[in-house]
């Protein structure tokens, strides 16, 4: 019987970037790998590899091992590609709870009704993983809207949360400095202001809302699937981090869900310019964080694109570009969105730009708020962690 990854592991397996994979992975023989680091570094990689809590644990001899299951065994020895992304216990899923005997290596996960083969992909001959989207439907099965809806938009954007070892972290940042890194699968690092590798990548996103809605109306198990259902209709796609997410969310949910109500924008909406604007900005488009098609683009002046005195300037071309389009750009920093006074002045001016009347929240209205907040504000590196 093959092992399946599945639930959290699944999930934190699809946030590791290809070029770990490759580097922590491949054969030392590798074409591509040889061409990227030296044999010196790849030994240090590796040896700082096995350092880690999941290659510990599986490399690790001892008795316990003449007793472990086969799906420890597997685990064990996969270990090396997916040690870079997951700490363990790794999920493995099982059908029956006959089956759900847990074990040092491995966290059973009972899904009675199975993984249709449509949701499964590859690790191994005898491994195998399920899809972003199926991982998410298991852990809608547990968690809460607000969090699922949050997992959802990772997932619908073009950007992932990967916590690089530092044996790794060395490597990459390497060659970044080379200017050496390869874009594998359209996966790359966002740098800070000093040009150093962050927890923050982008890359093509993994699922649709339409997918997600229509795994959830045909997954023959009901765990998930309405909270699942419900999630794709309130996730906006193509966010490119953390914080236009939550920024989108606090701005965008129902007034009956803690929110401002400001529904129907765009992430990431590319705006053509007009010749003027595109004079001004030294570019032929724009795109804009949050974009209601009333001409407001709401901008999340993050450190990693604004940090910089070049990028302020970027940013204030920009603006007045798109202002001459008639386009009205609200800046919105992240200490913002964490104050209910703020958040408040934002969804005012937005409103105003709308050309929409701004009503004050009542009293459950700004309690549902505060709740909305405290759970969109959590750290989002432990958010499949349910």
């Amino acid at each position: 019987m093959e092992t399946i990854i599945c639930d959290i592991s699944a999930f934190q397996y699809w946030r590791i970037p290809p070029v770990v994979r490759l580097l922590t992975e491949a054969p030392p023989d590798d074409p591509l790998l040889l061409n990227l680091v030296d044999g010196e570094e790849l030994e240090r990689l590796r040896a700082g590899r096995a350092e880690l809590p999941l290659a510990r644990a599986c490399w690790a001899s001892g008795a316990r091992w003449r007793a472990a299951g086969p799906a420890s065994h597997e685990i064990r020895r996969v270990a090396g590609r997916l040690a870079a992304g997951l700490d363990g216990p790794i999920d493995v899923l099982v059908t029956r709870r006959t089956q759900s005997r847990r074990a040092t290596l491995v966290r059973p996960r009972v899904w009675a009704s199975g993984v249709p083969e449509s949701e499964l992909r590859r690790v191994d001959d005898a491994v195998r993983v399920v899809s972003p989207a199926f991982s998410l439907l298991q852990l809608a099965a547990r968690t809460n809207l607000t969090r699922t809806v949050l997992l959802a938009s990772e997932l619908c954007g073009t950007f992932a949360i990967f916590v690089t070892p530092d044996c790794v972290r060395e490597v990459l940042q390497g060659l970044v400095e080379r200017r050496r890194l390869p874009r594998i699968d359209g996966w790359s690092p966002c740098l800070d202001e000093n040009g150093l590798i962050t927890d923050l990548w982008s890359r093509r996103p993994l699922a649709s809302p339409g997918e997600l809605l229509s795994l959830a109306e045909h997954a023959e198990a009901r765990n998930g699937r309405a909270r699942l259902a419900e999630a794709a209709r309130l996730v906006t796609p193509g966010a490119a981090s953390p914080f236009e997410v939550r920024t989108g969310v606090l701005l965008g949910f129902p007034r009956s869900r803690g929110g401002e109500g400001h529904t129907g924008f765009s992430h990431n909406r590319r705006v053509a310019l007009t010749p003027e604007a595109r004079r001004l900005a030294g570019r032929a488009s724009c795109y804009c964080d949050l974009y209601w098609d009333e001409g407001v683009d709401v901008e999340c002046q993050s450190a990693l694109a604004h940090g910089s005195a070049a990028g302020y300037l970027s940013d204030s071309d920009r603006t007045t570009a798109l202002g001459l389009m008639g386009i009205a750009v609200v800046p919105v920093t992240y200490p913002q969105i964490t104050s209910e006074a703020h958040l408040h002045a934002l969804s005012k001016a937005v409103a105003r730009q709308r050309g929409m009347e701004w009503r004050p929240p009542t009293d459950h209205q700004r309690a549902l708020a505060a709740r909305l907040r405290a759970e969109v504000l959590a750290d989002w590196g432990a958010l499949p962690f349910v």
